[in-house]
């Protein structure tokens, strides 16, 4: 029962994060770097979508982790990888695109909350990181710098790649990587704060 709940929780969160980054994406203000490179990749191949992206970046990734520096990918990463594909597929077919300026700007908001909750929520089951944390922990190991240094040059690579394939870069780029930080913090410590509670009444 615990293991279901556990799982169910990840799922949640990872559709939570979906969804967020499809009115990221909708908005069309900007988006978070690695969006950026995928969205750059599907206007290069037309088979294409930007979930599709995402899970063929996360395959490389994966590999990447694995050769740069042995880490092997849990069944959570892989799922990870997965799932969030499908899910921004399926919640771009749902998801209006907004009509005027002003719904653009909720869009984005409401996206970056959104992104943060769910990554929060994810992390809170345990059950596995995302590719680019297994990249972020490779290149550690091999470079054995700071790893806020290696996620940053990460993040800072991945963004320049994808500008340079055609993503879109642009103020929303810049309110993602201020604001998911705080919001990640904030739901991760209401998920403990809950997962505490919980564990009171039982």
């Amino acid at each position: 029962m615990q293991k279901i709940k556990k799982w169910s929780i990840f799922v949640i969160g990872l559709f939570i994060v979906s969804i967020g980054i499809v009115l990221t994406i909708k908005a069309d203000l900007g988006v978070s770097p690695w969006d950026v490179f995928h969205i750059g990749l599907t206007k290069y191949f037309d088979v294409l979508t930007v979930g599709r992206a995402s899970q063929l970046t996360g395959l490389i990734v994966i590999t990447l982790s694995y050769i740069l520096g042995q880490i092997k990918p849990n069944i959570g990463t892989v799922i990870n990888m997965l799932l969030v594909g499908f899910m921004i597929d399926f919640v771009m077919t749902v998801i209006p695109e907004p009509t005027i300026l002003g719904y653009r700007y909720i869009y984005l908001i409401a996206g970056t909350i959104l992104f943060g909750l769910g990554a929060g929520i994810y992390i809170s089951s345990h059950c596995g990181t995302g590719p680019r944390d297994s990249l972020m922990m490779a290149l550690d190991r091999k470079l054995d710098i700071n790893i806020q240094w290696v996620r940053s040059g990460m993040e800072l690579a991945i963004l320049i790649l994808g500008y340079f394939l055609g993503g879109p870069v642009g103020i929303g780029t810049v309110c993602i990587a201020i604001g998911i930080g705080p919001v990640v913090g904030f739901s991760l410590d209401l998920m403990e704060n809950l997962s505490r509670k919980s564990a009171i009444r039982a």
